[in-house]
């Protein structure tokens, strides 16, 4: 069950569950808190897990404006004081959700224990951003219909839609976006560009790979890692939805990763208890 709150005007849709250290999951472009279904439930008992809708997505604001990086890690902050969930944290981001993670750990690198980044999306080719900025004008102008297929051939490949409800579920999550926003989540990652900033990571990172992702492949994450200081590569079978579609094989690399980690989060006191009893 999810909660919404409302915070300097701002509405989030969130969710919280488990126990342990702090492991915050951000989802990715198109997506929602949902998309961490699976990869939640398994990591549960040994993770306090904090979720939520960006602002644009899911059941949080639907702002008519394009929103930055700097944005989103603001919402994350006033988010994570309203719960009293005190640093350090560890991040996992998807794709663009990755792309939040970094943002967040580059302006509070004090407060990351270890970031896991998932087909990150950390900049964008040139030969790309026409794409995304075409991608945002039909879907601004004609609806999600418009865009899905072409969307999901690249980012949910054939070969990952063994599982046909699944892949009617996450479709249908897709369909249900907001044009104008999805459209302006488009644009806002076409003009992204933290890759250079990598270096300066200095905590513990993971960088996982899709097998089977064309949108970020293998040999991106790994020159990726290449980039950051003491960083792990690993492939994870996979397209570039990776917490839809390898959700336990991902719980189970996140779960390695993540204990091995230094740092405990930490709870405002009686707030266990709610994270049993939402």
């Amino acid at each position: 069950m999810s909660d919404h709150v409302t915070l300097d005007g701002i509405g989030l849709r969130y969710r919280l569950q488990g126990r342990g250290p702090l492991l915050v999951l951000l989802h990715e472009l198109g997506g929602s808190l949902d998309s961490w279904d699976e990869t939640a439930a398994l990591l549960q008992d040994e993770f306090t897990i904090l979720r939520h809708d960006q602002r644009g997505a899911g059941g949080s604001d639907k702002p008519r404006a394009i929103l930055t990086p700097d944005d989103h890690v603001a919402d994350l902050v006033r988010l994570l004081a309203h719960l009293r969930l005190a640093p350090p944290y560890r991040l996992a981001g998807v794709a663009a959700g990755a792309a939040l993670a970094v943002a967040f750990a580059l302006r509070q690198p004090q407060q990351v224990a270890a970031l896991a980044l998932c087909a990150p999306a950390l900049t964008v080719d040139p030969s790309r951003r026409q794409y995304l900025q075409d991608r945002a004008d039909l879907a601004s102008r004609a609806g999600m219909q418009a865009i899905v297929e072409a969307s999901l051939a690249n980012s949910y490949p054939a070969i990952m839609r063994r599982d046909a409800q699944a892949y009617a579920r996450y479709r249908e999550r897709f369909l249900a976006n907001d044009p104008l926003c999805y459209g302006n989540a488009n644009r806002a990652l076409a003009e992204v560009d933290l890759e250079q900033h990598v270096p300066r990571l200095t905590m513990p990172c993971l960088v996982l790979s899709g097998r089977h992702d064309g949108l970020r492949p293998p040999a991106a994450g790994r020159a990726l890692a290449g980039r950051i200081p003491g960083a792990v590569f690993d492939i994870v079978d996979s397209g570039h939805l990776m917490p839809v579609q390898a959700g336990a094989a991902l719980a189970a690399r996140l779960r390695e990763f993540f204990l091995a980690a230094p740092g405990q989060g930490m709870l405002a006191e009686g707030h266990e208890r709610r994270l049993h009893h939402p």
